[in-house]
């Protein structure tokens, strides 16, 4: 039913009226009790009589009224002066406002005005700072030419139609090449309802950009930024907007007293995900928006849960036909690569099989785009900073991560499949040598950082601490294999856990403090620490650090990333666990560092088991060493060499890892201390 129908217009109770009093009203009795005919036929006459006593309405009447007739609530003809100023000899003159909608109108076309202005100054801007032909710009602006001509002659974009511009660059970009301004009430209106503060929705998504996109790179960020800005639906959703934020939300770095509760608000943008995600749709942004939220529950300590929408997002995406609409493949190949990456990780943490994820575009899915690694990185935590950038070498860190993935997708197949054929030395000794293959054959453009003294990016750190992290994760459990001793095991396994925590403290909690690091890195955190712990308690006198050291590190680290991640709390209670099993001193300041829980005393089983899936981060040796064949210490000695490992001279051995009977031992005077209370 039409507004009109329910709620008739001033002019529609007129004609009514008039065609009324057309008729004489007749009595049809003498009560004037509640005879319905004679109240109507009294209503009729009385109308009748007042219809002569109405003021005339104007011939031509104008929706934009005079001050004067506004003011009076009275019809008005829209001349100047109108009819009823004139005739009233009104002592204020006859004054017309602008329209709002044609107030709305020209405010829009001074904004577009000012874009396009803005557009070719940064064009002009962007050719002097790259010293591109400054003295022949320099001349032509003296002589008067237009900013479109100069462009022109530049032989960039003049920009000529603003109804399809993408948006503007923003001066906090997280990448230059398909960042842009995230802001704009127009543009927020549609993607999300919990809130229209535009300026937290553009910290947000700078924060997102920042620290999330470069690590797990789910979907373009210049298609998603330009269907956000545009309301257009390929590439872009409000689950997907609602879901960005939620997680972004946790890398908000509070301020006393501020307005905002942020922690509040990521539970606002979780709860409007959950409300609209439809866990049967086969849209793009639809899986996408599970694979962020799978970081949104891993960030909380709901590993559970998160491991469901990590399935529902793999399970998805093989159902998705590939289109030929543009931008699609971008797209396309970014979530494919991003959640296949997301998978093999969490099995590697989790000490599971991942899923296959085959695409018929997967092969393409090495970015090669020099522009894409030329593009800005920004050193972005809040909106008042003036943020230092560099480089971003997204496309180099995403290929390169793409190939160390594909290894350990093979390492954790081999050593977790249930009931699969036993693992041989062959079998680790290969894939040792993939992973050293890989990072002999690193890009030179992201493995320089160490040697020249240059600034780090985050997320090639992170790559690199995954790469040290997995040579452990495939070596470890030979510590405890049955007579098996090997000096170059012991060695290497060494090297890489110092390796990765001094990367973690020279160079990211430095740098950026650990507040930032991704989760899945908080757990590299507990394997790299724990290894040192447990084998290398004594350490190697002016080497790096010792068991107590790699402790207080771990637990200092998790803390900073406490600050927004609460499924730091229970990891710190298994590294705190682990310390005490392996008989290592805990830090005196421990009741400073530790994250307490904010609903209970303690830390339960459960808190723990929905952290990571399990009731420990530790790799599960038990079930390990039954599926090693009982060869393995003899085919390794025959067949290392042929791999180019060579086992030291005797007399050569710098470490010494207690066996298994040993480290029995220490954890059993640990019992008995405290079961000594005298």
């Amino acid at each position: 039913m039409s507004f009109r129908k329910i709620r008739p217009s001033f002019g529609d109770q007129s004609s009514a009226s008039t065609s009324s009093q057309g008729g004489q009203a007749t009595p049809e009795s003498s009560s004037t009790g509640s005879d319905p005919r004679r109240i109507r036929g009294e209503k009729d006459i009385a109308e009748g009589s007042n219809s002569s006593k109405r003021r005339r309405v104007p011939e031509s009447v104008t929706r934009n009224a005079c001050l004067n007739c506004k003011k009076a609530r009275a019809k008005c003809d829209g001349k100047k002066p109108c009819k009823r100023c004139a005739t009233r000899l009104e002592t204020s003159e006859c004054i017309y406002e602008i329209h709002i909608k044609h107030a709305k109108e020209e405010l829009v076309k001074q904004i577009k005005e000012l874009r396009a202005r803005d557009h070719l100054t940064d064009q002009i801007l962007q050719a002097l700072s790259t010293d591109e032909k400054v003295p022949e710009i320099l001349e032509r602006l003296k002589n008067g030419e237009t900013y479109e001509s100069i462009v022109e002659w530049l032989g960039r974009s003049p920009m000529e139609d603003l109804e399809t511009l993408s948006p503007h660059e923003s001066q906090h970009s997280t990448f230059e090449a398909s960042d842009h301004e995230m802001g704009g009430v127009s543009a927020t209106a549609n993607w999300t309802t919990v809130t229209s503060d535009t300026a937290v929705l553009d910290h947000l998504f700078q924060l997102y950009f920042a620290w999330v996109h470069p690590v797990h790179t789910l979907f373009d960020e210049g298609h998603f930024v330009d269907c956000y800005k545009r309301q257009l639906d390929d590439y872009c959703s409000p689950v997907l907007v609602n879901a960005i934020c939620a997680i972004a939300c946790h890398l908000h770095p509070a301020v006393e007293g501020e307005e905002i509760d942020f922690e509040h608000l990521g539970t606002a943008f979780s709860e409007a995900v959950r409300i609209g995600i439809d866990p049967v749709s086969k849209r793009i942004t639809m899986i996408q928006a599970f694979a962020v939220m799978f970081l949104v529950d891993c960030a909380r300590g709901n590993g559970l849960r998160a491991s469901s929408y990590l399935r529902v997002a793999t399970n998805n995406l093989r159902s998705i036909i590939p289109r030929d609409s543009e931008g699609f493949g971008e797209v396309w190949k970014n979530t494919v690569r991003g959640v296949r990456n997301l998978n093999i990780e969490w099995s590697q943490l989790t000490f599971q099989v991942p899923p296959v994820l085959n695409s018929p575009t997967y092969g393409a899915c090495e970015d090669s785009d020099g522009t894409l690694d030329d593009a800005k990185w920004y050193f972005y935590r809040s909106i008042h900073d003036q943020c230092p950038s560099w480089p971003g070498l997204l496309a180099t860190t995403n290929r390169e991560k793409s190939k160390l993935t594909a290894i350990i997708q093979d390492v954790v197949t081999i050593m977790y499949t249930p009931g699969g054929p036993l693992i041989s030395a062959r079998d680790v000794l290969l894939q040792y040598r993939r992973f050293v293959a890989w990072r002999e054959e690193l890009s030179s453009d992201i493995d320089d950082f160490e040697s020249r003294d240059s600034h780090a990016l985050p997320h090639v750190l992170s790559l690199m601490i995954l790469y040290n992290n997995s040579v452990i994760q495939l070596l470890r459990p030979l510590l405890d294999l049955e007579s098996f001793r090997s000096s170059m095991v012991e060695e290497t396994i060494w090297n890489h856990a110092q390796h990765g925590l001094f990367l973690l403290d020279e160079h990211y909690r430095t740098q950026y403090s650990c507040r930032y690091q991704p989760v899945m890195q908080m757990f590299a955190v507990l394997h790299l620490s724990d290894t040192i712990a447990r084998f290398f308690p004594g350490g190697i006198e002016g080497r790096s650090k010792d068991g107590p050291e790699a402790i207080q590190f771990g637990m200092e680290v998790l803390m900073q990333s406490g600050a927004g991640f609460p499924v730091a709390g229970p990891l710190q209670e298994m590294l705190r666990r682990s310390a005490e099993e392996c008989s290592i001193r805990l830090p005196r300041n421990l009741p400073d560092l530790l994250i307490s829980p904010k609903t209970q005393q303690v830390y339960r089983i459960d808190d723990l088991i929905d952290a990571c899936t399990r009731p420990t981060y530790t790799q599960p040796i038990d079930e390990l060493i039954p599926k090693y064949v009982p060869s393995f210490y003899s085919d390794w000695a025959v067949e290392g060499a042929s791999f180019g490992i060579h086992e030291p001279a005797s007399g050569t051995r710098r470490l010494r890892v207690p066996s298994a009977e040993e480290r029995g031992a220490q954890n059993l005077m640990h019992i008995r201390n405290l079961l000594n209370t005298n």
